[in-house]
């Protein structure tokens, strides 16, 4: 062991250990929730399938651009390579099995200031952009169905969460409100003033939405691949509506803190307004195909960033 782990308190030792035992427990227990039965009667398109989960992991190496982007609107000047950010990234993106998102946000937190970023602007970021991401996805996804022609038949009480969701997240997200907002509880916890790093401003609320608007697209198209996949006829006419529905199921599932990656209110989404195009036992299929492959993308992301740091390193150290 290095001279510097040993200095490493015993629980900062743990952390990582630690998290990684509650990822496996709660990754097992959402497998176990996949209906496999559902799934061995499918006849897949494999092009299709390689073809979303090609276009899936560069959605997921566009949310590390998106983070480095926020970073730098809030004003930090060096960030670390993107190898080293996409593997924190890919670290911590696999905590969102472990119901609620403190452990999504917490890990990167932790594993980002490692490489000398302030923890409040990586606290201030990652608000920003949990928020944003609900903001975008609804609204984009809302235009898109509509453009789809088929809003009409969401029911009104999803209409009305959609909705409802996105103006607050919206209001709240605005500068002068989320920085009160962060003044009020850094004061009620801190029992002191919040720095200026606890701030947003324009610029990083205007990119991230235009970001994330791209973000909610290339994972809508990469699901709706997924659907080809046993769908091989289906047409291009569907492509705005579906592209929105898994859009707004995710950013819904977002939205829904207290369940491992959005599980449950996310699949009931898809799985009615599915239903509305196809019919429900396809819907099903998707819906249960849809999940184990995101399942898969998330464990070949974190392979493929871990991977890539560590070569990375040996090649860096053997410079």
């Amino acid at each position: 062991m290095s001279d510097a782990a040993k200095a490493k308190p015993m629980w900062r030792r743990l952390i990582g250990p630690v998290l990684l035992l509650a990822i496996l427990f709660f990754l097992l227990l959402y497998l176990k929730s996949i209906d496999w039965h559902k799934i061995a009667q499918l006849s897949v398109n494999w092009y299709w399938l390689v073809l979303a989960s090609v276009l899936a992991m560069a959605g997921r190496y566009w949310a590390v651009n998106v983070w480095r982007v926020i970073l730098s609107c809030l004003g930090v000047e060096k960030l670390p390579p993107y190898g080293a950010m996409a593997q924190v990234f890919a670290k911590a993106w696999m905590a969102r099995y472990i119901p609620g998102t403190v452990a999504w946000v917490a890990g990167r937190i932790y594993l980002a200031s490692q490489y000398g970023i302030s923890v409040s602007r990586l606290t201030v970021s990652s608000l920003l952009e949990g928020g944003m991401q609900i903001v975008a996805g609804i609204v984009l996804s809302l235009i898109l169905i509509a453009l789809g022609g088929n809003v009409s038949d969401i029911s009104m009480p999803v209409k009305v969460f959609a909705v409802v969701v996105a103006l607050l997240s919206m209001l709240a997200l605005l500068p002068p409100i989320f920085n009160r907002i962060l003044h009020v509880a850094h004061l009620a916890v801190k029992r002191r003033k919040a720095s200026d790093e606890l701030r947003v401003n324009g610029k990083a609320v205007s990119r991230s939405f235009l970001l994330f608007c791209i973000g909610t697209l290339i994972a809508g198209t990469a699901n709706y691949f997924v659907a080809k996949s046993i769908m091989p006829h289906l047409g291009g006419d569907h492509y705005l509506y579906m592209v929105g529905v898994f859009g707004l199921a995710g950013a819904i599932g977002i939205a829904t803190p207290f369940l491992p990656s959005g599980i449950g209110v996310r699949d009931g989404i898809q799985l009615v307004l599915l239903a509305l195009i196809m019919p429900k036992e396809t819907a099903l299929a998707v819906t249960v195909l849809s999940r184990l492959w995101s399942v898969v993308v998330d464990v070949l992301f974190f392979l493929v960033a871990v991977g890539f740091h560590h070569r990375q390193r040996q090649v860096d150290k053997a410079a």
